[in-house]
């Protein structure tokens, strides 16, 4: 277990001059933050210091004229990492050591493509776009959120590649029978509660469902009830009732 150095409260949530560029983003939190129970707040509060403390949060390519309130972007990640994984085992993230803030998309010479976001566990590197990262927020319930997405990446990727055990494997397979089961009914729906990418194979789909169960709990349990329980079961925590009031 890690050891739990005194720290101080700096989360963007106990700061209000952080908060006047993205109200929402702390609106979120908050709400989130506010239901957990006095125990749970101080495990929130340690695990979100601890990613800021060994995660190095670097801002690239921006201009002079660019107006970026890094301290809340900062807070922001931190946060929404916590919030995903505060019920997980707390090696969450460790295998990813750096996450990189552009502006804007940018072209990867990886995969030959342009990207908004990119999670690269050879490298232990989370790329960012902060004009997607913002909008992922300010559009509330849309299920679209590029760091719950590049996020989910990573756990999905330090869970079957890299040797660490986030989830409990019998109900890791329960939620994959049942998300592939999803995926099969798709190929003949031409509508569907997820977006489109989320079928582009099983990790997509964990990404996309994770940014659901994280930003429209109610929608997804409505639409989803079965897949959304699964949810449930893998990040041990229920986001509709520790978001009833989102």
């Amino acid at each position: 277990m890690r050891e739990q150095r005194w720290f101080k409260k700096i989360l963007f949530y106990k700061f209000p001059k952080y908060l006047r560029p993205i109200s929402y983003q702390h609106r979120f939190i908050n709400l989130y933050y506010n239901r957990l129970t006095n125990e749970e707040r101080k495990k929130f509060e340690w695990r979100a210091y601890y990613f800021l403390d060994t995660t190095d949060i670097t801002f690239k390519n921006f201009s002079p004229t660019d107006i970026v309130n890094i301290n809340s972007v900062r807070y922001l990640i931190a946060s929404v990492a916590t919030q995903m994984t505060l019920f997980l085992p707390e090696d969450c993230f460790d295998a990813f050591h750096k996450m990189i803030i552009v502006p804007d998309k940018y072209y990867s010479k990886q995969t030959g493509r342009f990207h908004f976001g990119e999670t690269n566990p050879g490298k232990g590197v989370i790329i960012l776009a902060y004009s997607n990262l913002t909008r992922g927020f300010e559009q509330a319930k849309d299920g679209v959120n590029l760091l719950m997405h590049e996020l989910a990446h990573a756990i999905w990727l330090e869970h079957h590649q890299l040797g660490y055990h986030l989830f409990d494997e019998m109900e890791l397979e329960k939620y994959k029978q049942l998300a592939y089961k999803e995926m099969l009914l798709a190929e003949n729906e031409t509508h569907h509660f997820f977006r489109k990418y989320a079928f582009a194979n099983e990790e997509e789909f964990f990404a996309v469902a994770t940014e659901n169960f994280f930003e429209r709990p109610s929608d997804f349990k409505l639409a989803q009830p079965e897949l959304y329980q699964a949810m449930v079961n893998l990040f041990n925590q229920d986001t509709l009732h520790l978001q009833t009031k989102l």
